[in-house]
């Protein structure tokens, strides 16, 4: 899932900046990004994927500290 959605966004970047449909093209692109960046659905989204990655974060960060603990108490 993550290399399909790491390979669409370097798609459409690659697309954005290599685009020779010229600068019209370009600023439909930056108007139709914009919109969608304003959209609530986008919004919502975005914060639940923040939300997630936090959430891991803390997770790693824990089972890390647990098994240092481990570590340490064999030593």
């Amino acid at each position: 899932m993550r290399f399909r959605l790491g390979l669409m966004i370097g798609g459409a970047i690659g697309y954005v900046l290599g685009a020779r449909a010229g600068r019209q093209r370009y600023e439909d692109i930056r108007r139709w990004w914009a919109a969608a960046q304003r959209n609530p659905s986008v919004e919502q989204v975005a914060n639940v994927g923040q939300s997630l990655s936090d959430f891991g974060r803390s997770m790693v960060a824990g089972g890390l500290e647990k098994t240092s603990e481990a570590i340490r108490r064999q030593s």
